[in-house]
């Protein structure tokens, strides 16, 4: 069977951004450049599983705090406690969902 190369374009902004953390890590560990290609196939064979668990778990407590939050405003904008379900369905039809993901429009941590 032929062993899979690894791609950083294969991969999100954040996974790209724990590859490089993880090649600065080893490069120091090394006392030299370990280089991208061996960063990346040492973070998938060994790092990227329980990253992406830990990363699912960081992003649903992160998601329903915003879901929350958009409860709120929605609630007080209508007048009424809309529920959890609404809020969430909004959130998403609304386009914040979307926003939140790409960390885009009024998620964005740049904003000047």
């Amino acid at each position: 069977m032929e062993e899979k190369i690894y791609k950083l374009d294969e991969l999100s902004l954040d996974e790209i951004h724990a590859v490089l953390t993880h090649k600065w890590y080893l490069s120091q560990k090394a006392c030299r450049d370990v280089g991208i290609d061996f960063a990346l196939e040492d973070w998938f064979k060994n790092h990227s599983k329980h990253w992406r668990e830990e990363k699912m778990k960081e992003d649903f407590r992160n998601q329903k705090v915003e879901i929350e939050k958009h409860k709120w405003y929605l609630s007080q904008k209508l007048g009424y406690d809309v529920g959890s379900q609404q809020a969430a369905l909004d959130w998403i039809k609304s386009g914040y969902a979307e926003a939140w993901r790409n960390k885009s429009g009024p998620y964005c941590k740049d904003k000047k």
